[in-house]
């Protein structure tokens, strides 16, 4: 059954300067725990958007574009509420990179350990930067993808989940975040050190990186399944996971839950819209 929208333009009475439109698919939905809590929709591009006083039709295009997996053309205004939304024809894709000398993980996924601190800040410091506004997970994919192609070296990545509690409490507009982990030798140990180069000048430590972005120095717990998360979503402020490189969005991490589907390997639509989309750069 196809997905039929019409365009719902709810409050048309802020500066256009000031809306934000886009095209996304519709992760998740959560109506509160009470009639007074705003619904929030947790877009898969990582923003959390809002239905202040909630129109039933435009609540069930969204459940409906949510179940289907359908994109949507969405516009959102200064505090982040939905003013349109229409149906898109956009349709992704999942084909791997073929026959272009690309790389693939064989069996286990083994990061690979960088052998000083030095050398991990030679490779942080070289990484591609653009300052302007990008999705994270096509930031990190661009530099995980580049360290492998150049050097050879197999980074993993950190997500940083943030709970309905803690998005609620500070109006928070992610409802993720992810950034690649490197693994470097330090006095004979190995260590983990995220390589966030948005939001840091040099490599971190994992409690050092979720500071940046918890504005109550909260502790994020390590989950093994994505569906962990689900334990934490009043208790908890955060939750962090760890993934192979080749994880592009927390669907993926999802998939792998729920179907075992493992990423071994790069996926040429991903990479390519990660350097259009973060970069401006065609390959």
């Amino acid at each position: 059954m196809h997905l039929l929208f019409s365009t719902f333009l709810l409050a048309l009475t802020f500066s256009l300067q000031a809306n934000t439109s886009f095209t996304t698919q519709i992760h998740d939905i959560d109506l509160g725990n009470s009639p007074e809590d705003e619904t929030l929709i947790f877009l898969s591009n990582g923003k959390v958007s809002k239905l202040t006083h909630t129109n039933n039709d435009t609540l069930m295009a969204l459940e409906t574009a949510r179940d289907q997996s359908s994109w949507v053309n969405i516009t959102l205004d200064k505090n982040r509420n939905i003013i349109a939304l229409s149906s898109s024809d956009m349709i992704g894709t999942s084909e791997p990179f073929l026959n272009r000398n690309h790389f693939k993980s064989l069996g286990t996924f083994k990061p690979t350990v960088i052998e000083s601190m030095t050398r991990a800040r030679e490779i942080f410091d070289e990484a591609r930067y653009n300052p302007k506004e990008s999705q994270c997970y096509n930031r990190a994919h661009v530099w995980s993808y580049e360290w492998r192609v150049n050097h050879n070296i197999l980074t993993s990545k950190i997500w940083l989940f943030f709970t309905r509690k803690y998005i609620r409490k500070y109006n928070f507009d992610w409802w993720f975040h992810v950034a690649p982990m490197l693994h470097v030798n330090i006095g004979g140990r190995m260590m983990e050190r995220v390589a966030d180069i948005k939001y840091a000048r040099a490599p971190l430590r994992i409690k050092q990186w979720t500071d940046i972005f918890l504005r109550n120095d909260a502790e994020c717990p390590l989950v093994e399944n994505y569906s962990d998360g689900a334990d934490y979503p009043e208790s908890r402020w955060c939750y962090i996971m760890k993934s192979s490189m080749y994880y592009y969005q927390p669907v993926d991490l999802e998939a792998n839950e729920k179907y075992g589907t493992d990423r071994s390997s790069w996926n040429e639509e991903e990479v390519r819209g990660s350097y259009l989309e973060a970069f401006d750069i065609q390959i």
